[in-house]
């Protein structure tokens, strides 16, 4: 009882304390205390309450108001506070304020519009005239509370706010409402994603989620952007920095960056057009000189953000980046394609999502979309795909940065969604081969080649270009399970024109086998272990994907000491399933020789949750039989 006279007390001096502060705002969501306990469960952070109004006031003036109170748990929760504004020329802020409280509602600080820092939104090799105003808030204890409120006057309507009312994994949402005002019934355009799976409630002007608990990532589970609720809206007729705009369908679309963002770019110099003309002048096909080209522009040109002209998208003008040296995505795809233009081969502005995790242009959502730019090439019944920020890729790859994805392909006549090339399975390949010398004072001798392509020479090229002592600190990580490893000697060998990635590499490791008495055990497979384990869930929430398959293709050579024999070896292992297939086999040649083999080819796909497990098992088996052991015994 007394207790609960203390607790009514606390509430009780809350209440007081925020009374004229703000009256709008319910005084018990200033309370950490009074979070419901299911809204805690599994959250560093808890949004109390959010709104945001999107008031469509034409196709040239858009206003955003914000309002989101958060209650952050711990320190993990931090990252949720949103504190902060981009703006540009075309975006002013009219308000801005946030103010903090404790656990119990009292007021820690208030900071008013004038309180927050202004600077460049980035850092480094960027040009941009994209700010960003902030504050830096260092809480001093936990839990604590957040009001920010913001209002934002846009001018280019290109881009409107969408709702995204779950902000990450361990973030539980009280209440978040999205408002949509459209007084003059401008033509707009509408797409949700996974409302009906949370709940979300469609009222007559938006949108409102409730009471949605905190989510907890799982492995293997599909992106979180792919799952979560979200609704996205466009102007069918809308202004881009002082630049009118329609996207009634893709084509069309397409037509309109093609006249305003691409169009009559692609002027050169002269002698340049003279260089190139000579480079590729004993050239047998278009494919032939688009290499030439290609590899042209990466050893001339280097990266540099620019974020300036029509919202960013606009791209420097070719004869600028052939002066400079250097430009952003969209400027060296441009320059790119001027040079290609030069000689009358056919090349088109692509507009893609970019990253390790494919995210698509929506091709039923026709607006202003992408994050990056490539550069496409038609050549007959191939596409040829050029990354063309890139010095060290390969021609006609773009590995897992903008790989099997849907595209905007830029034409003169109009945009048409493309796909980009899928890497598969047999594509995805690692080839290692091993001699393995055991010898009797429990060491081992070895050389090794492995040869990758695709996606796994994605992720293995770049080593040639660490320093030595990182390359060795990347080969003592991935064989971390080889104790004394001691490298002896590194080779590569890049052949960017099969796009295949060689590594030759020498080591000596002490102490690898263990003695015992006269036996020596040993595991053979040294070079390609599958090491993973994968976490258990009682109850399994979300789809199992597997964004890219591959194959390892695994054969050594073993010798073992004069005067031993083989006793024991493992036995043959043959594992197939909806996920793959994996074999491993371990045969003795002669006397002194051993030969195992082992294949492992895992197909990539979007998997019922239930399947998890079988994976798991699949892992689980893989694991106990790539550590299996062969014993040896003296004669």
């Amino acid at each position: 009882m007394i207790k609960k006279i203390k607790f009514m007390l606390l509430l009780m001096i809350s209440f007081s304390s925020i009374k004229g502060i703000t009256q709008e705002i319910d005084p018990l969501l200033l309370q950490s205390i009074a979070i419901k306990p299911e809204l805690k469960e599994d959250a560093n952070a808890v949004i109390r309450l959010e709104e945001v109004t999107i008031h469509l006031e034409s196709s040239n003036k858009v206003i955003v108001k914000t309002r989101q109170v958060i209650t952050v748990l711990n320190a993990h929760g931090n990252k949720h506070v949103s504190t902060y504004e981009w703006y540009d020329p075309s975006t002013k802020i009219r308000k801005q304020q946030a103010i903090f409280y404790d656990l119990i509602g009292n007021e820690i600080k208030k900071y008013k519009r004038g309180d927050f820092e202004d600077r460049s939104a980035v850092d480094g090799n960027f040009i941009t005239d994209n700010r960003i105003k902030y504050i830096e808030h260092t809480p001093v204890s936990y839990p604590y509370t957040v009001v920010y409120e913001s209002e934002l006057v846009n001018t280019s309507t290109a881009f409107l706010t969408r709702w995204s009312p779950i902000k990450g994994y361990y973030v539980s949402v009280e209440k978040s409402k999205y408002t949509i005002e459209n007084p003059k019934n401008l033509t707009l355009k509408k797409k949700e994603y996974n409302l009906s799976n949370f709940g979300v409630i469609s009222t007559e002007k938006g949108y409102v989620l409730e009471n949605s608990r905190a989510l907890e990532p799982e492995a293997m589970s599909p992106s979180f952007s792919n799952f979560v609720p979200k609704v996205a809206i466009a102007l069918q007729n809308f202004e881009l920095v002082n630049v009118q705009g329609e996207a009634k369908d893709w084509s069309s679309f397409g037509l309109w960056q093609y006249e305003n963002l691409v169009s009559g770019r692609n002027v050169l110099p002269e002698e340049t057009i003279k260089e190139i003309s000579t480079l590729t002048s004993e050239a047998t096909s278009n494919k032939e000189k688009a290499k030439i080209i290609y590899e042209y522009v990466q050893n001339k040109t280097r990266y540099i953000s620019v974020q300036l002209g029509i919202g960013g998208w606009l791209p420097m003008q070719a004869s600028q980046v052939d002066q400079l040296g250097y430009g952003d995505c969209k400027a060296l795809t441009n320059y790119t394609k001027a040079l290609l233009d030069s000689q009358k081969i056919p090349a088109y502005y692509t507009v893609v999502f970019a990253g390790e995790n494919k995210r698509h242009i929506d091709k039923d959502f026709v607006a202003m979309q992408g994050n990056h730019v490539i550069l496409n090439v038609p050549d007959g019944e191939e596409d040829v795909w050029l990354e063309c920020t890139s010095q060290t890729m390969p021609f006609n790859f773009i590995g897992d940065f903008t790989d099997d994805r849907d595209v905007l392909v830029i034409k003169p006549e109009g945009g048409i969604i493309k796909r980009t090339r899928k890497y598969t399975p047999e594509e995805n390949r690692l080839e290692t081969k091993g001699t393995i010398t055991i010898n009797e004072d429990r060491s081992i001798i070895a050389s090794v080649e492995m040869s990758s392509k695709g996606i796994q020479y994605d992720q293995r090229y770049y080593i040639d270009k660490l320093n030595t002592k990182d390359q060795d600190e990347h080969y003592k990580e991935y064989w971390d399970y080889i104790n004394n490893l001691n490298l002896k000697e590194i080779k590569f060998k890049n052949d960017k024109d099969n796009i295949l990635f060689t590594e030759n590499i020498t080591i000596e490791a002490a102490n690898y086998a263990k003695k015992i008495g006269n036996r020596l055990l040993f595991i053979p497979n040294v070079f390609n272990r599958d090491q993973g384990s994968l976490l258990t869930y009682k109850d399994r929430q979300r789809e199992v994907e597997i964004t890219r398959g591959f194959y390892d293709i695994d054969e050594y050579e073993i010798t073992i000491p004069a005067g031993y024999n083989l006793s024991i070896k493992p036995e043959d292992k043959v594992i197939e399933n909806t996920f793959g297939k994996y074999t491993y086999e371990v045969r003795q040649v002669d006397d002194r020789t051993l030969k195992l083999k082992r294949t492992l080819k895992i197909l990539d796909g979007i998997y019922p949750k239930e399947a998890y497990e079988i994976y798991k098992t699949l892992k689980k088996e893989i694991k106990k039989t790539d550590k299996s052991k062969i014993l040896l015994i003296k004669e």
